[in-house]
C-alpha cells in the first residue's frame, strides 16, 4: 500500500452524521489494535452504533479537525470477544433477542455461537426463553446478513463505489445480484448512473455487446444527452451515429446496426421515443427523434398561442392616442416611432413579443404598458424565470412581480395552476423570456385564461434557456406572433461602454478593449490582458477582495460577481470558488461536505427547484447559521431564511464564481469575466454577449484578446434542434385550408 493507506478493524462508537440516501457517514471509531478513538468519514452502508467493521481507506489531515480516516471500503466483521458477540446478538438484527437472551446464548455456546447459528440453529431452542419465533428471526437475520455481504462483494467486484453501492442497495435490496445479472442497464433508473457506468458493469459481467437491452439504453441515453445540450429533438441518422460512437468506447467489436435499428423501432413502438417524420424527405433517416414529453410540450405551446390569439380579450382597447399622450406626460418621456408602434401593438393584440438588447428601452415599454392597461384591467401579473429577475422587475416597474414557478403555485406535485385551474390574471408580462425553456413555457401557457393578454419581453440574442428548447427565438421566427424589435440605444446608454460593447458583440464586431491600467476617464468597462491562468486567478482575487472595493466602493459579497464560461479548469467555477472563499471568508464556522466547505457568511446558489421550500434554481443567498454536527445550514435569500438538512446540502453550491449560464436573469453592480483559449469549447458569441449584459455599473474582462475574438466569431452555438417550427407550419397549413 502507498503511504497513507490502511486497513482498520474496530467498533463504530457513535454516528455523528449520516445521509441515508448515499450512505455518507461521519463517526467516531474505536480502533481495535491501537485502542484509539478516531474520526472516520465516507460512504459506509447500513451500519449501527457499536458495530464491528473492517475499513479500508486513507489517512488524511484535515486543516481544521486534524487527522481523520477517509473510508473507501467497509465490511461488517463478526466480533469474537464476549462483549462484541453480546452486542451483535442484541443489535436489533434479530427481533426478540435482547441483552438477557443474548447472555444466555453466549453462556451456552460461547465462541461457537456463529458456527451454531450457521450449521445447526435448531440448538438455540435449548436456550431458556428462546422459542420458535426467535429462532425464525435468527435464521432470517443471519440469512439477510449473508445476503448483504454477498451483495456488497458482488457490487465491489464490478468496480462500483461505496456511494453507488448504497444507492443500489437502497433501491433493490437483496435482489441486487439477480436483477443486475438479468439487466445491468436497469441501473440507469438510479440517479447518477448513466449508460456509460451501466455499460462498464455490463462488460464486467460479460454481457453481449450487441444485446438489444444495451442498444436501447444507449439510444435513450444519447437522446437524453442531446436534451441536456438544449435540443428537444435530434436527427435520427446523427443520433444513431453518436450512439454507435458511445457504444464503441467500451468495446472493440463491431456494433450490429440492424440490432440498433430494431431497438429504436421498438422504443418508438413502445412510445419511449417519438419519431417526427420529415415531410420533405421520404427517407426515414432524415426523421427527427424526440423524448415524447418535449414533443408534446411544443405541440401544446403552439396550440395555446393559437387559443390565446383567437379568443376575445377581456378588455378591448382602441388606438387610445389621447391615453398614450397622457401617459407620456405622466412619465416624462417621449416615445419614438418604434416604441409607439409597440404600445399600439400591445393595445390591439392579445399576444406580443418585445425583444431588444440592453439600453433599448424594454423596461420603459413595460412601465408604459402597465400604466395604460392596469387602469382598465383589474388583474395584472408580472413574472420572470428567476427570483433575481423578478426582484429587478418589481424595482423597475413599482409593481409586484414573482417567479413563474410561484405564479403557477408550484409544489412537489407540480403546478397547481393549469388549464383546469387557470390564473386569474387578464394581463401577463413575462420578463427575461429568453430564459424560459420548453417545459416551463408549456406550463405557463396552459394556465393562462383564453381572455388574457400576454406580453413576452426578452433579448433573443442572449444565451437560450438552460433547459431544452429555444422558445423565444422559435416564436419570433415563426412569423405568427406580433414582434417588436428595439434597436435604438438611448442617449444615457450610449455613454456606457458596457452597453456599446455588448451591441458590438451582438453584431459580430470586436468590443473596444481599453487597458485597465490606462483607461483615461472610462468608468464602467476595463480589459486586463493576461494569458497565464494562475495569474488570472490571482488578479481576480486581488480585484474582488481589494481593488474594486477600494476604488469603486462595491461590496465583495453583495455587489461583485465573478462569471466564468466553465466549471472545470484553473479559471473554472470550482477552483475560483475555493480560492475566493479562502480569501473572502477564511475563518467562518462551518463544515466540509464532499470536499467543499460550507461556512457562515458564504455566498451560495440554489442548484435545483425545491417547491416545498419555495426556492428555485439560480436563487442566491448567504449562510447565516450552520451546525457542524448535524450538517444543517440556514440560508438567507431575498424572500427569507430557509433551513437545509444534511441530506439537502446537495441543492447548494458556492457562488463567489458562477457560470455565465447560471447568471441569466440577474444583473450585478460589478462583474468580472475571465476569458482564455482554455475555454475554447465555450467561447461563443451569445455567451460573451450574455455575460456583458449582466454588468450594470462595472465590467472587467481579464484574459486574452484572442479568446475574445474567438467568442465574437463563433455563432455556431445558436442552433438547437426543436419541433416548434414544425408545429407552427402545421397550424399555418390547417388555417390555409
Amino acid at each position: 500500500m502507498s503511504e497513507g493507506e490502511a486497513t482498520l478493524i474496530g467498533t463504530l462508537e457513535r454516528i455523528v452524521f449520516s445521509n441515508p440516501e448515499d450512505g455518507f457517514l461521519i463517526g467516531s471509531f474505536l480502533e481495535e489494535e491501537s485502542k484509539n478513538s478516531i474520526t472516520i468519514k465516507g460512504h459506509i452502508i447500513g451500519v449501527k452504533d457499536s458495530q464491528t467493521l473492517q475499513l479500508k481507506g486513507l489517512w488524511e489531515i484535515d486543516p481544521k479537525y486534524g487527522k481523520q480516516f477517509r473510508v473507501k471500503e467497509s465490511m461488517p466483521v463478526e466480533p469474537t470477544n464476549r462483549e462484541g458477540i453480546l452486542s451483535y446478538l442484541s443489535s436489533g438484527d434479530f427481533p426478540g433477542i435482547g441483552p438477557k437472551t443474548a447472555e444466555r446464548i453466549f453462556d451456552m455456546f460461547g465462541e461457537k455461537t456463529y458456527e451454531i447459528m450457521d450449521e445447526d440453529p435448531e440448538q438455540f431452542l435449548k436456550v431458556k426463553g428462546l422459542g420458535k419465533k426467535q429462532l425464525i428471526s435468527v435464521k432470517e437475520g443471519r440469512e439477510d446478513q449473508r445476503g448483504y455481504r454477498e451483495v456488497m462483494t458482488f457490487l465491489g467486484s464490478l468496480g462500483i463505489t461505496q456511494a453507488f453501492k448504497a444507492k443500489i442497495y437502497a433501491k433493490y435490496g437483496l435482489n441486487c445480484i439477480s436483477l443486475i445479472k438479468e439487466n445491468p442497464f436497469d441501473l440507469t433508473e438510479i440517479k447518477g448512473i448513466a449508460f456509460v457506468m451501466a455499460d462498464n458493469i455490463a462488460r464486467n459481467l460479460g454481457f453481449d455487446q450487441n444485446s438489444p437491452k444495451r442498444a436501447a439504453c444507449a439510444l435513450v441515453y444519447m437522446l437524453e444527452q442531446e436534451a441536456q445540450n438544449g435540443h428537444t429533438c435530434f436527427p435520427r441518422k446523427t443520433l444513431l451515429d453518436k450512439t454507435i460512437e458511445v457504444m464503441h468506447k467500451s468495446t472493440n467489436g463491431p456494433i450490429k446496426i440492424q440490432i440498433l435499428e430494431n431497438s429504436l423501432e421498438k422504443l418508438i413502438e413502445e412510445r419511449f421515443i417519438k419519431s417526427i417524420t420529415n415531410d420533405e424527405q421520404s427517407d426515414s433517416r432524415s426523421d427527427m427523434l424526440a423524448i415524447p414529453k418535449f414533443y408534446y410540450a411544443e405541440q401544446r405551446i403552439v396550440e395555446n398561442f393559437q387559443r390565446l390569439a383567437e379568443s376575445e380579450a377581456f378588455t378591448k382597447f382602441d388606438a387610445e392616442r389621447d391615453l398614450i399622450v397622457s401617459q407620456e406626460n405622466r412619465l416624462g418621456i417621449k416615445l419614438d416611432e418604434v416604441q409607439l408602434e409597440a404600445i399600439q401593438a400591445a393595445l390591439q393584440n392579445k399576444v406580443l413579443i418585445i425583444t431588444g438588447g440592453p439600453g433599448t428601452g424594454k423596461t420603459t415599454l413595460v412601465r408604459f404598458i402597465l400604466g395604460l392597461m392596469s387602469r382598465r384591467i383589474p388583474s395584472v401579473s408580472l413574472a420572470a424565470p428567476t427570483g433575481r429577475a423578478a426582484k429587478r422587475l418589481t424595482e423597475t416597474t413599482a409593481h409586484q412581480a414573482s417567479t413563474i414557478h410561484r405564479l403557477l403555485e408550484a409544489d412537489n406535485m407540480g403546478f397547481q395552476r393549469d388549464r383546469d385551474q387557470p390564473l386569474e390574471s387578464e394581463l401577463l408580462i413575462i420578463d427575461e423570456s429568453s430564459m424560459v425553456d420548453t417545459l416551463l413555457m408549456d406550463a405557463l401557457l396552459d394556465a393562462i385564461p383564453s381572455s388574457a393578454r400576454l406580453v413576452l419581453v426578452g433579448d433573443v440574442d442572449q444565451l437560450p434557456s438552460v433547459g431544452p428548447g429555444m422558445v423565444l427565438r422559435d416564436l419570433i421566427d415563426s412569423e405568427t406572433i406580433n414582434v417588436v424589435r428595439l434597436e435604438r440605444i438611448f442617449r444615457q446608454s450610449e455613454e456606457s461602454l458596457i452597453t456599446s460593447n455588448a451591441h458590438h458583440v451582438r453584431l459580430g464586431h470586436l468590443p473596444e478593449l481599453p487597458k485597465g491600467e490606462n483607461s483615461g476617464n472610462l468608468k464602467d468597462f476595463y480589459f486586463i490582458r493576461e494569458s497565464d491562468p494562475e495569474q488570472i486567478v490571482g488578479k481576480i482575487i486581488q480585484m474582488v477582495s481589494k481593488n474594486i472595493p477600494d476604488r469603486f466602493g462595491f461590496n465583495p459579497f453583495q455587489d461583485i460577481q465573478v462569471l466564468t464560461p466553465m466549471h472545470a479548469g484553473v479559471t473554472g467555477t470550482i477552483n475560483l470558488n475555493r480560492r475566493l472563499q479562502s480569501v473572502l471568508n477564511p475563518d467562518g464556522a462551518g463544515f466540509e461536505y464532499r470536499e467543499q466547505w460550507f461556512k457562515i457568511g458564504d455566498k451560495l446558489m440554489q442548484q435545483q427547484n425545491d417547491y416545498e421550500k419555495q426556492v428555485f434554481n439560480g436563487d442566491m443567498g448567504r449562510i447565516v447559521a450552520c451546525d457542524p454536527k448535524s450538517r444543517e445550514v440556514h440560508v438567507e435569500f431575498d424572500q427569507g431564511t430557509v433551513r437545509y438538512s444534511a441530506k439537502e446540502i446537495d441543492q447548494l453550491a458556492l457562488a463567489y464564481a458562477i457560470s455565465v449560464h447560471k447568471s441569466q436573469g440577474s444583473e450585478y453592480p460589478a462583474l468580472i469575466l475571465p476569458l482564455t483559449t482554455q475555454h475554447y469549447m465555450m467561447l461563443q458569441r451569445n455567451l460573451l454577449y450574455t455575460a456583458l449584459t449582466r454588468g450594470k455599473q462595472l465590467v472587467i474582462l481579464i484574459g486574452m484578446e484572442k479568446a475574445v475574438a474567438m467568442a465574437v466569431k463563433n455563432e455556431d452555438a445558436r442552433t438547437r434542434h426543436t419541433s416548434l417550427p414544425r408545429h407552427f407550419r402545421e397550424i399555418k397549413q390547417l388555417m390555409a385550408l
